[in-house]
């Protein structure tokens, strides 16, 4: 967003100077939308289909392009009912707020299994519920092990349209390549909360199958096609689940894994790391470092020099959490 503060005055209150600014979106509404489930054979099938038909040129970039694969559709589907029509029903506002907060308060009751108990419900009831997608989208993610989730607008000049033809002709050269238009507004609805279901889906599907779950956050490079395998995972260390989401167009992808009870998870975790940032990745990449990770050393000089007492987030990527950085947990 920019900030326009032509013009304003500042306001005075109770010896505090505030700003009023006034903000605009950097980039204009679309004069239309059109979202579409495209369903591909293959992962290097669907970064095919991103980059000639998505990325072909700046001018005609989608809104949007969300990426889910075959364990991730059936995790949300076999534990994430409930929310989905939950949402769709209240709104993602103060009545589902209240409703998660409910959620919270049941699992902090000091009694035995209420710590699971709303997601051992909501497993529970799972397949009482009625499926969330449209019955074409289930069918399609049902028979594919790759699917696309595409939002296109429409900027003036046609760029909707051009998308449209690139991918008609994507799909007549690869067959095995699917695409279903959402008719209205409900079956956007559908599967826009279908997709952002997938982190706490993947928690009620722990809860309800007794495995620990993990969840991770990496970039690939731009050009990357590739699964990076976990193969030199061994034995009880092999993900029993491992689903797969991403924002496909910037390559940053969520992974959850669920491992058997007794596996030492945070191995797992550091393991993975160490995999993907020697094949050119970073992970973590959306949500940061958190205190779990350690950032890179420049990184942390950065930190050093833009909150030199360790004020603001102590602790963070590896710091320390000691004021003024002493004694540092540096790596």
């Amino acid at each position: 967003w920019n900030a326009d503060t032509s013009g304003i005055e500042p306001c005075r209150s109770e010896g505090k100077v505030m700003i009023l600014a006034t903000l605009h979106d950097t980039f204009p509404q679309p004069s239309g939308r059109r979202t579409l489930w495209i369903s591909c054979s293959s992962i290097e099938e669907a970064h095919e289909l991103k980059n000639k038909v998505l990325l072909n040129n700046p001018d005609d970039l989608p809104i949007s392009c969300e990426y889910m694969d075959r364990d991730c559709f059936d995790v949300v589907d076999g534990a994430g009912r409930l929310l989905c029509h939950a949402i769709s029903k209240l709104g993602i506002g103060e009545r589902l707020s209240k409703m998660w907060a409910l959620k919270l308060w049941v699992e902090k009751i000091p009694l035995p299994f209420f710590d699971t108990l709303p997601d051992r419900l909501m497993y529970a009831v799972n397949n009482v519920l009625p499926e969330v997608l449209p019955p074409s989208i289930q069918t399609l993610g049902k028979e594919y092990d790759h699917h696309l989730l595409v939002t296109l607008g429409e900027y003036g000049n046609g760029n909707m349209k051009r998308t449209e033809d690139r991918l008609n002709a994507f799909m007549e050269s690869h067959p095995e390549v699917v695409a279903c238009p959402c008719e209205d507004a409900s079956d956007v609805g559908k599967v826009t909360f279908f997709r952002f279901a997938a982190a706490p889906a993947f928690k009620t599907w722990c809860v309800g199958n007794g495995t620990q779950g993990v969840s991770i956050d990496y970039a690939l490079a731009k050009n990357d096609a590739s699964c990076p395998s976990y193969d030199y995972l061994k034995g009880d260390h092999v993900p029993l689940k491992r689903m797969r989401y991403s924002h496909f167009g910037c390559n940053v992808v969520h992974e959850d894994l669920a491992f058997a009870d007794g596996v030492d998870v945070h191995h797992c975790k550091m393991e993975i790391k160490k995999k993907i940032e020697g094949g050119g990745g970073m992970l973590p990449a959306e949500h940061g470092h958190g205190t779990e990770y350690h950032a890179p050393r420049e990184t942390q000089e950065r930190w050093r020099q833009v909150d030199p007492t360790n004020t603001m987030n102590p602790g963070v990527g590896g710091v320390g959490y000691n004021y003024g950085y002493k004694n540092p947990r540096v790596k």
